[in-house]
């Protein structure tokens, strides 16, 4: 649909950008990672007689290699644009993804293709999307990112389910090609008839009106803010950086296992899977009810609101539950996980402006992931000795307790001088 049409029709085209936003971060690399690894465990196990330490460290590999290209790729977004990054890297990854149908016993190739899907699938990280939308988005920044961002929610709610479904139907290895087609045939033409990255580009104007504070439309300004060499001097860049280390501990060690963590204490996969679609709900809520109220009330504030929400689930799964109470936690784990990654944004924003937006939300998403790479392969070593989860979530609980009260130690935002400079 072309823009001016849409114009003609008075829609503003910032929320087409959130569509094509929440198709493609429900179709990102963290699905056919992440999220659909607890579903690949079982049959992978019997299979090729893998432990599920071994198959954890696949999980470490990708999330030490979006540590690594996350700073990259936003650097990378600053300088050349968020449309050729993003539309490159969904046919590469879906490319990646057909490629998990062919492994063998040979487990090398597994890693590899863990290696490869995030880096090749990078530009589906939030931070592409995210860009696009502090770039229309002002006075309703964090409700625009909720919705976006709840794609990520959808995704982690219907991919484990559909990849169950499709391994007791049809293999684990269709159920990789099925996902590969998806990514081909339903995330790329979408991106490329709707994505675009500034109004200017489109010679319209972001949206901006009634703003809740005197920075809000300002930091939708490419040149304002402060520089990366200017962030790394301030507390707040190291406050924020440890929280979201830790709580990436917190969160991935959790969704990698809960499936496993289930099934273990003698749960149905099929209910196990269910449970974990539960915490893809809390998800999509989060999402939504973060942006909403951030865009109301000081966001470090809420980020502990739903962190400490994160802290109960974990200690619900901890007390050894089985019944109705996992669902609790899933979905209040899942409300703290989809209200983080949003966090992420509109504090980056916030906090330190747009003029160097990619690489410092590049940098604080590497922390998360950082946290990410250690806590899921720690959580399946522990299981591996003791053959049950219990001790390690109680100590996930503190870490996670840690990260939470961080966030209260951050002040108000600042006011930037749009002479700034590095």
């Amino acid at each position: 649909m072309e823009v001016a049409l849409m114009q003609k029709n008075k829609i503003f085209y910032g929320w087409f950008n959130v569509l094509a936003a929440f198709v493609g971060l429900s179709l990102s690399y963290a699905m056919f990672t992440v999220f659909s690894f607890g579903a690949f465990v079982l049959p992978l196990e019997q299979e090729f007689g893998w432990s599920r330490q071994e198959l954890a460290l696949g999980l470490t590999i990708t999330n030490i290699a979006i540590v690594f290209i996350s700073p990259l790729l936003g650097g990378i977004i600053d300088k050349f644009g968020v449309r050729p990054v993003v539309l490159t890297s969904i046919v590469l990854m879906g490319v990646m993804v057909a490629a998990m149908s062919q492994i063998t016993g040979q487990i090398w190739q597994f890693y590899l293709l863990y290696l490869l899907i995030p880096l090749f699938g990078a530009g589906t990280l939030p931070l592409t999307y995210s860009r696009v939308m502090i770039s229309w988005f002002s006075r309703r920044r964090g409700l625009a990112l909720g919705i976006a961002l709840s794609g990520f929610g959808v995704g982690a709610a219907v991919i484990p389910v559909l990849a169950q479904f499709l391994i007791e139907n049809f293999g684990w290895r269709n159920a990789y090609l099925g996902f590969a087609i998806g990514i081909l045939t339903i995330n790329l033409p979408l991106t490329w008839l709707l994505l675009r990255e500034h109004p200017t580009k489109q010679e319209l104007e972001p949206e901006i009106g009634k703003v809740a504070d005197d920075n809000a439309a300002q930091v939708i300004d490419h040149n304002v803010g402060l520089t990366f060499k200017q962030a790394l001097k301030t507390r707040t860049f190291w406050l924020v950086f440890i929280s979201f280390l830790l709580i990436g501990i917190g969160i991935t060690s959790v969704l990698a296992h809960l499936i496993p963590i289930l099934v273990s204490r003698g749960v149905e996969p099929a209910t196990a899977a269910l449970c974990m679609s539960s915490l893809g709900i809390g998800l999509i809520v989060g999402r939504l009810a973060s942006g909403f109220l951030m865009d109301r009330f000081f966001a470090p504030f809420i980020a502990a609101l739903f962190l400490t929400g994160l802290f109960v689930g974990i200690l619900i799964l901890a007390s050894g539950s089985t019944g109705l109470m996992v669902f609790v936690a899933a979905i209040l784990i899942g409300l703290a996980t989809g209200s983080e990654i949003s966090e992420i944004a509109y504090i980056v924003s916030r906090y330190f402006g747009a003029k160097a937006f990619g690489l410092i939300y590049g940098v604080m998403f590497a922390a998360f992931q950082l946290g990410s790479a250690f806590g899921a392969p720690g959580l399946a070593a522990y299981y591996d000795k003791y053959h049950h989860y219990e001790g390690a979530l109680y100590t996930l609980a503190g870490i996670v307790a840690v990260g939470t009260v961080l966030m209260l130690f951050l002040k108000a935002y600042p006011k930037f001088a749009k002479t700034e400079t590095g």
